[in-house]
């Protein structure tokens, strides 16, 4: 059984990770099409939680981009695929901390 990348990897990058691991490139597209279901879910939890108005329409714009960003990923760009997962990631990092100290 493969191992999970890392969240952080000290000396290296998640691109040699994953080829060091010898992840082909159909496991990578999909490991970075999660990494968008899990940002759009996180992103629906923050819709959610917002007041009417604005800030939910914020939240629902940020879920299409998402998507859009999903619809203009290239299956054999690897490098492309880890840029875009590393930003998701950190991106859902940031939502979900806030999420905590809203105590959602």
């Amino acid at each position: 059984m493969m191992s999970a990348a890392p969240g952080a990897i000290p000396g290296g990058s998640l691109l040699s990770w994953y080829d060091e691991h010898r992840v082909g490139d159909v496991a990578l597209y999909d490991i970075t099409r999660q990494a968008a279901s899990v940002l759009s879910a996180t992103l629906l939890e923050r819709k959610r939680a917002a007041p009417e108005g604005l800030q939910r329409e914020h939240w629902a714009a940020r879920r299409r981009l998402v998507r859009q960003q999903v619809e203009a990923l290239d299956p054999a760009d690897r490098p492309g695929l880890v840029a875009q997962q590393q930003a998701w990631a950190d991106e859902i990092q940031a939502l979900q901390v806030g999420l905590a100290r809203l105590g959602a």
